[in-house]
């Protein structure tokens, strides 16, 4: 087992084009790191870099003490899990699992051990002989899992690995691959661009955006503190609101433009009058009684999803008014027309620079 160093890491490709700038971290041995972000954002540039899929510009990436940079991607000891499964369609899942340690000259007795305990934890033993096509895609998934597993790497490399898979067996392979990480205890990295998946499966998030390594963290130390309004708005389901606003004169809040609405936060770092965005997250907007509240939106559509609903709409006010999603609980009745009125916690009021996006403390 090894961890990984990413040390100013950069990509720049012959036309100009920068697609990974300046990465630095490290990843402990035996963790599992999500890189996260739409698409475009440099992240799985990235994870082939680690690789040796794609050449690294500028920096170093290290596995365990060995730089690998100029190593061949055989010579890495890592193994990749491919969104499309890359199975050999001729193949029998044995062969498929057993192929890479055949190109290795590793011994029958060893190759036959370690696929048996590969497809046993993976429950293949009674797949092996079908060939891939015979399969589903959760099975395929599995297979590819073996594959890896069968090599004993120093890293896994995910690449969204679970895309082709259709939403209940997403969460299912999602519980196996956390379940079989621990157990394993392999340094991994694991590329998606769902934040539900890299939430739920990460010990650490590496959020990007347009390259750069916006935060980086435990996924509930990023979705409590998102570090830019980026983050804020791409971590959590449904995305966070944001309202433009201003320190109000008083020093005791802000006032949501164009409505009247004020907001009881920390804003002691800010000057009065200072504009911000105010971030607030669906979850975190509670029913309250008319003379408690301190927001009031105007339902225009509802979307009931059983345990929970969520209600859209907009804060009344000049004009038509800043847009507003909010969590309730599924057993609350509310229709379109509806007047909501919601208080919030100053604990979950987060506010941003609306010029950089950057958190204000």
């Amino acid at each position: 087992m090894a961890g990984l160093t990413f040390s100013g890491v950069r990509k720049t490709y012959p036309n100009g084009v920068r697609a990974v700038h300046g990465i630095d971290a490290s990843v402990g041995d035996g963790e599992l790191i999500v890189i996260v972000g739409p698409s475009g954002c440099g992240k799985s540039t990235l994870l082939r870099m680690v690789a040796g899929l794609e050449a690294i510009s500028e920096g170093e990436i290290r596995i365990g003490e060995r730089r690998v940079n100029e190593l061949e991607p055989a010579d890495r000891n890592i193994a990749m899990v491919f969104q499309n499964y890359a199975l050999y369609p001729h193949m029998s899942v044995f062969d498929n699992m057993a192929y890479g340690l055949r190109n290795r000259r590793t011994p029958r007795n060893e190759i036959a051990r370690r696929v048996a305990a590969a497809a046993k934890t993976l429950q293949l033993e009674d797949l092996l002989a079908r060939r891939p096509g015979q399969l589903s895609g959760g099975q395929r998934q599995r297979v590819a899992m073996g594959r890896a597993i069968v090599r004993e790497p120093d890293v896994f490399l995910f690449d969204e690995p679970l895309s082709n898979l259709d939403a209940r067996l997403r969460v299912q392979m999602r519980l196996e691959i956390r379940r079989l990480q621990q157990s394993l205890g392999t340094t991994s990295l694991y590329v998606t661009h769902d934040q539900v998946e890299a939430m739920t499966l990460a010990d650490r998030l590496i959020v990007m955006n347009g390259g750069v390594a916006e935060q980086i963290g435990r996924p509930l130390d990023v979705y409590r503190h998102p570090a830019t309004a980026f983050v804020a708005g791409f971590i959590g389901s449904p995305a966070m609101n944001f309202l433009p606003a201003t320190v109000a004169a008083t020093g005791s809040g802000v006032i949501i433009s164009g409505t009247g609405h004020t907001l009881t936060a920390a804003v002691t770092a800010c000057e009065p009058q200072r504009p911000v965005l105010v971030g607030l997250r669906p979850e975190h907007l509670l029913p309250a009684s008319e003379d408690s509240a301190a927001l009031k939106v105007a339902v225009d559509l509802v979307e009931a999803l059983g345990a929970d609903t969520l209600a859209h709409g907009i804060l009344p006010g000049d004009g038509a008014g800043p847009a507003l999603t909010v969590r309730l609980e599924g057993s609350r009745r509310v229709d379109v027309g509806d007047t909501v009125p919601l208080t919030v916690s100053p604990d979950h009021v987060h506010l941003f620079d609306p010029g950089n996006g950057n958190r204000l403390v």
